[in-house]
């Protein structure tokens, strides 16, 4: 097995990890891995990266089950409109968008569509980390009131769905960020109760790429397997961290990740 191949699967171990501890940031990690190190093209990327996504977050909202940590109305509320878009885009929609968007020949530059996603993919999570570095020191109420606006949540929903199932993400770096600072949850009851809808979403979106990607079964369920011992260890480590770290831990970890891909991105037009 090669270095490279031997970082991935630490690097799926670590994933697990964060989204024990954050209840996101597994998709910030799972999509470089696959497209850097195992080399998938962005398509089959974010296929395998649904699905470890949402395995390790089933198996994460099943460990904190006996907790009622779960808020079940705001799950369903934000889960229905995202399952419904995530699978019309990556069914419909992501097939569609050819490979090379257009070609710059003065420059000899090709701006490819992974390219474009992995950039939008940043410029996300980037958002999601700045908003939960911002509202850090906020004080939140420990239960939501989703009749405050519910078609508000819905049309979220949507929207989070329509972008997670372009990029391939579980979406939780969006989803942690809405649930805390729009929808006045508690940064623990944020955590699982976006493991819940990063499950359903990502098996969904898996769903609805099979037939139409080479899954690699061998590399996806030893990396899952991996990835679901490091969120077990995540979720009994987040239960002795206090709110306010989780926060900050949360929000650096994605903008970090962020800046890589970024960069890593654009100096290929330099």
């Amino acid at each position: 097995m090669e270095t490279f191949q031997l970082i991935g699967y630490a690097g799926a171990f670590i994933i697990g990890l964060v989204m024990g501890i954050t209840g996101s940031g597994g998709s910030a990690m799972a999509v470089p891995i696959f497209n850097y190190i195992f080399l998938m093209d962005m398509h089959s990327t974010t296929s395998h990266s649904l699905f470890v996504v949402g395995m390790s977050a089933a198996t994460g909202v099943l460990l904190n089950y006996k907790r009622r940590t779960i808020d079940w109305r705001l799950a369903l509320y934000l889960s229905i409109p995202m399952v419904v878009s995530v699978f019309l885009v990556r069914k419909y929609i992501l097939p569609m968008i050819p490979t090379v968007l257009f070609e710059i020949n003065i420059m000899e530059l090709q701006i490819t569509r992974d390219m474009v996603i992995m950039v939008f993919f940043g410029l996300l999570m980037a958002v999601g980390a700045i908003l939960s570095i911002k509202r850090g020191k906020a004080s939140y109420s420990s239960t939501s009131d989703i009749k405050k606006g519910p078609i508000f949540i819905l049309l979220m929903g949507v929207g989070i769905g329509a972008i997670t199932g372009i990029t391939g993400t579980g979406g939780g770096f969006l989803i942690v960020p809405v649930l805390v600072v729009f929808l006045q949850c508690s940064m623990k009851k944020a955590i699982v109760t976006s493991l819940m809808i990063i499950a359903l979403k990502s098996f969904v979106g898996f769903i609805g790429d099979l037939g139409s990607v080479d899954i690699d079964w061998i590399l996806l369920l030893g990396f899952t397997a991996i990835s679901i011992t490091g969120l077990a260890i995540g979720i009994y480590s987040s239960q002795r961290i206090g709110e306010s770290n989780l926060k900050k831990g949360y929000a650096y970890v994605i903008l970090s990740i962020s800046i890589l891909v970024v960069g890593r991105e654009l100096i290929h037009l330099v």
